[in-house]
């Protein structure tokens, strides 16, 4: 497992922990339900989509069809909850499943693919 810390210009860290089959955002604490970092730069986008392109073989980036490859939310199975992702022009907004765990939010194949795709609209990646 890769693991990668960034670090927005308001010093709030996000913690990205690439496995075998899916790539996960985390953070610090269990206790933030609500978390924004901050696109000051594009290192943490370069990163995500440099592991997709290693994770899964196939990886080619495409818009959501459907809502099982729409990024904006995802099942976590551990907590029984959903988590949720928006994107703005300037920040990750991540709701996390749960105040018991740091996981943030966990992309599979096809929503990283959605992302990606929508991100590579927006900045230069």
């Amino acid at each position: 497992m890769e693991e990668r810390v960034f670090e927005d210009e308001h010093g709030r860290k996000l913690i990205v922990r690439v496995n075998r089959s899916n790539i996960q955002i985390h953070t610090e604490r269990k206790d933030l339900l609500d978390y924004r970092f901050y696109l000051d730069n594009i290192d943490l986008l370069k990163f995500l989509k440099e592991q997709a392109e290693k994770v899964w073989k196939t990886f080619t980036p495409k818009e959501a069809n459907s809502f099982g490859a729409d990024y904006w939310e995802f099942y976590d199975k551990n907590t029984d909850n959903n988590g949720y992702l928006e994107v703005s022009k300037e920040a990750l907004v991540f709701q996390s499943p749960s105040d018991e765990t740091t996981l943030l939010y966990q992309f599979n194949k096809r929503k990283m693919e959605s992302f990606i795709y929508d991100m590579e609209s927006w900045f230069m990646l």
